[in-house]
């Protein structure tokens, strides 16, 4: 099975939800809203910078939720060049054509522009678009950006990624190979492996979905 026909999901943490360090609900509810718009897709990641060598929560909650977590040190436009990357990777080893893009980014634009595939665009009402990433996408689709109610918070409310049970078992939706993935990721990044982890994760993700 290839991902020709079917979507790439790539989620700009940064640009969507917040830096640094996102709050956990915000994360969650988010990340939640952006997976529910999508629908149907081969496989989601997210990509953010981050300094932390120890135990990485949002990565946790990002597995959590079945988003494969692709974290880089800083740098200029760093979370937008691991996700570009591993769209290349993804492209090249199983053929996918169809990317959808989270983000407002102009650096996207590029999936497009390079002759990748189709590339269409979710981003929240009121958002700022580039001009140059919504002029190479297929389609721009405003979902609302939830707020602080229910079980939800608003970004200014104090209330850190949790932390707690930093070993429970990562229960992810997608099967138990994205358990095995998920596990993989986490002793990674455990052992501080900042910069290398989202070459390991690319490679695990791609080995495991060429298997399918």
């Amino acid at each position: 099975m290839t991902t020709e026909d079917t979507r790439l999901l790539l989620i700009d943490l940064e640009n969507m939800v917040g830096t640094p360090g996102p709050r956990e609900r915000p994360l969650r509810a988010r990340v939640s809203a952006l997976l529910a718009a999508a629908g149907p897709v081969h496989h989601a990641v997210a990509g953010y910078t981050t300094t932390e060598t120890g135990q990485d929560a949002v990565a946790s909650i990002l597995a959590e939720l079945g988003v494969a977590p692709l974290r880089t040190a800083p740098g200029p436009d760093a979370a937008e060049l691991v996700l570009l990357a591993h769209a290349r990777r993804v492209h090249d080893a199983l053929g996918c054509r169809r990317f959808l893009v989270a983000s407002a980014d102009r650096r996207f634009a590029e999936l497009a522009e390079t002759g990748l595939g189709r590339l269409d665009v979710l981003a929240w009402e009121g958002q700022p678009v580039a001009s140059k990433l919504a002029k190479a996408a297929r389609q721009v689709r405003r979902i609302p950006k939830p707020t602080g109610t229910g079980t939800e918070q608003t970004e200014d409310e104090p209330r850190p990624v949790a932390t707690e049970h930093p070993h429970r078992e990562v229960h992810v939706r997608r099967n138990d190979r994205r358990v095995e993935l998920t596990t993989a990721v986490l002793t990674a990044t455990a052992a501080g492996a900042a910069l290398a982890v989202s070459t390991r994760l690319t490679d695990a993700l791609l080995g495991v979905l060429c298997r399918r």
